[in-house]
């Protein structure tokens, strides 16, 4: 059967918290990194995961024990199906590293590292399994992911107007003999890092701030009661090359004094993920040193509480791509309307791959290079 699923595996993320934050803003903090994050790795994989089939119907796995040091159990929460009647599910946050500090400035800081994963199901692939028996599903996976009990089958790089990102795509093979093929982001960029490194990287960070060297890709604002809270996602390149993406509170504008509790901050970004409010519609706006397009939505929720969450993205160049891109670069690729650039080698994980790279122009004029890389002793 033709079948599709799509993951996000594990990422790290770091929260620069501002000065007297509370524990409901550090939840919101992490929350809106998260859900920013989510979205662009889940629009990275996306594409792949239409044409990408070959894997078989859902049936439940029962429990599956983590006898290997390290590993850790780690549950799948259903957030919900969206207007595509796609299945989206999510681990919770783990938090693996925190800390509170003093600037220079003798500002105090703080410092939070969670890792995370979400995976979103197409209906075709639940083929009428329960919920429950996605989730044992996609707990084995994450099981087998730990322990790196994985056999990588397949590996796409893209490029968007000079942005590059990788995408793996991993076969799994279930306690039941059934086989699962998967999207995840690079595990070799995102290697897990120690205490002692992540405090070099947010010393660095740190410097790279105060010198003003640092990217602001998104603003995030949510609007409870006339009280804005702001949250900028930057993308800050350490001197390695590694680029590494925070959430930091506004310093120009006060912490708020009315916050959203943890379930609040959870259903808002549900019902982000899930397309579910009222568009408010679209507003430029200058914002530091670039113009920033903002999509509005008003929440409503379970409670009664009324929110109003805004997206922000730089206009100009594009590093990335959305979904209506995605669509029209499936049809480009399904059309063969791609300029075919050549073929390279690469070894990845002791495995040879051989890529075909071609280039694709968007309607908007966005180029994209994409390079699909197969097994060498399959061609």
């Amino acid at each position: 059967m033709n079948k599709n699923i799509e993951n996000i595996g594990r990422y790290l993320k770091g929260v620069l918290l501002p000065e007297h934050v509370s524990h409901q803003h550090q939840q919101q903090l992490r929350r809106e990194v998260l859900e920013e994050i989510e979205r662009k790795q889940t629009m990275s994989v996306r594409i792949i995961s239409w044409k990408f089939a070959a894997v078989a119907a859902l049936v439940c796995a029962g429990v599956v024990a983590a006898t290997v040091v390290g590993v850790k159990i780690r549950q799948y929460r259903f957030e919900g199906r969206d207007a595509d009647g796609i299945y989206h599910f999510s681990s919770e946050p783990e938090t693996i590293y925190e800390r509170t500090y003093q600037d220079p400035n003798g500002t105090k800081q703080g410092v939070i590292v969670t890792t995370s994963s979400t995976v979103s199901l197409d209906p075709d692939d639940a083929n009428g399994a329960s919920i429950e028996q996605m989730q044992n599903d996609l707990e084995e996976i994450d099981l087998l992911r730990q322990q790196d009990a994985r056999e990588l089958v397949r590996v796409v790089d893209t490029e968007v107007n000079g942005q590059f990102w990788r995408t793996c795509v991993f076969k799994y093979v279930l306690s039941d003999g059934r086989t699962r093929t998967i999207n995840e982001a690079d595990p070799d960029k995102d290697k897990p890092r120690t205490p002692a490194q992540m405090e070099k990287d947010f010393e660095e960070i740190a410097h790279l701030r105060k010198q003003g060297l640092r990217n602001v890709v998104s603003v995030i604002e949510t609007d409870l009661e006339g009280e804005i809270h702001r949250t900028l996602i930057c993308r800050y390149v350490l001197a390695d090359g590694r680029e590494v993406t925070m959430g930091e509170g506004d310093p120009d504008l006060a912490p708020p004094t009315k916050m959203l509790s943890s379930e609040q901050i959870q259903e808002v970004g549900r019902l982000r993920q899930l397309k579910q409010g009222e568009f408010l519609g679209t507003t430029d706006r200058q914002m530091y040193g670039k113009t920033f397009n903002f999509e509005t939505y008003l929440f409503t929720l379970s409670d009664g509480t009324v929110v109003t969450h805004a997206q922000g993205k730089p206009k100009g160049q594009k590093t990335e791509l959305t979904e209506a891109d995605w669509k029209e670069l499936h049809s480009l690729r399904k059309a063969d309307a791609g300029q075919y650039i050549g073929t390279h080698e690469e070894e990845i994980r002791g495995r040879m791959f051989v890529f075909v790279q071609k280039r694709y122009i968007l309607s908007d004029g966005t180029e994209v290079i994409r390079s699909d890389g197969r097994p060498k002793e399959n061609q």
